[in-house]
C-alpha cells in the first residue's frame, strides 16, 4: 500500500470519525485534515489530477478555517465586571464569552422594591427578567404556587410562547434583576442562530425543572 492510498483511507476515515465529534472546533479541524488528505489522494493517484475534487476540497478547507477563526475569536478572554462574570460562570457557561457579552450589552440592571409587581397574570409581558439577588413569589389566581430565587427567570414562558403571563410575580424582598426587552432580545437571537438555541434551551430547562417539582 503506497502513501497516496493511505492518504485516501485517512480522508474517508476522518470523514467517518467526524460523525462522532461533538465539539464544533475539533469537528472543523478533523474536516480540514480529511480535505487535505483527499487533495493529496486526488493529486497523486489518477493519471491526471482530479481538479474538481481538489478545488472543492480547497473550498471546504477555506470555509472551515474561517469558522475556526470565528470560534477562536468568540472564545477569547474578555473583560467582565464582577456581576457579569458571576452570571456567566454560574448560568451562561454554555455560551462563549463574546456571546454572553452580546446579550448582557442589551440588558439593563434594575432594582425592584419589596412587594413590587414584576409581571401580572393575564397581561402582556414585555420583559424577560433574570433574578440576580432576591426572591420573587409566583401566584396564580392570588394563590402562591412557587418562589423564585437567584439565577431564575421571570416571564420566560411568555418569552417562549408569546402569550400573556400565566401567573403574577411579586418581589418578596428588595430584588436586583437583569432585564431584557423581549423584542430587542428576540431580534438579537434571530441574528445569532447558535445563541438562539442556547437561550431557548436554558429557558426550556427552567420550565421543565418547574414541572418536575410540580410548580407552575
Amino acid at each position: 500500500m503506497n502513501i497516496a492510498t493511505i492518504a485516501g483511507h485517512l480522508a474517508f476515515g476522518l470523514i467517518a470519525f467526524s460523525f462522532l465529534v461533538k465539539d464544533i472546533l475539533w469537528l472543523r479541524i478533523v474536516s480540514i485534515l480529511a480535505s487535505a488528505f483527499s487533495i493529496f489522494y486526488n493529486w497523486v493517484i489518477p493519471v491526471e489530477p482530479m481538479w474538481i475534487a481538489i478545488h472543492w476540497n480547497l473550498v471546504f478547507i477555506v470555509l472551515n478555517l474561517y469558522h475556526i477563526a470565528v470560534i477562536i475569536y468568540e472564545k477569547r478572554p474578555v473583560h467582565m465586571n464582577p456581576k457579569d462574570k458571576e452570571l456567566y460562570e454560574t448560568l451562561f457557561k454554555d455560551l462563549s464569552p463574546v456571546e454572553y457579552l452580546k446579550i448582557s450589552k442589551i440588558a439593563d440592571w434594575k432594582k425592584f422594591k419589596a412587594g413590587q409587581k414584576v409581571i401580572k397574570q393575564g397581561s402582556p409581558v414585555k420583559d424577560l427578567v433574570l433574578i440576580y439577588n432576591g426572591t420573587v413569589d409566583v401566584a396564580v389566581d392570588n394563590a402562591k404556587v412557587a418562589e423564585l430565587r437567584d439565577g431564575q427567570f421571570v416571564g420566560e414562558m411568555s418569552f417562549l410562547t408569546e402569550k400573556p403571563a400565566t401567573a403574577t410575580c411579586i418581589t418578596k424582598h428588595a430584588t436586583e434583576c437583569l432585564v431584557w426587552k423581549q423584542d430587542e432580545f428576540k431580534e438579537l437571537l434571530k441574528r445569532n442562530p447558535s445563541l438562539y438555541y442556547s437561550i431557548q434551551s436554558l429557558l426550556s430547562n427552567q420550565l421543565i425543572s418547574y414541572s418536575s417539582k410540580g410548580e407552575k
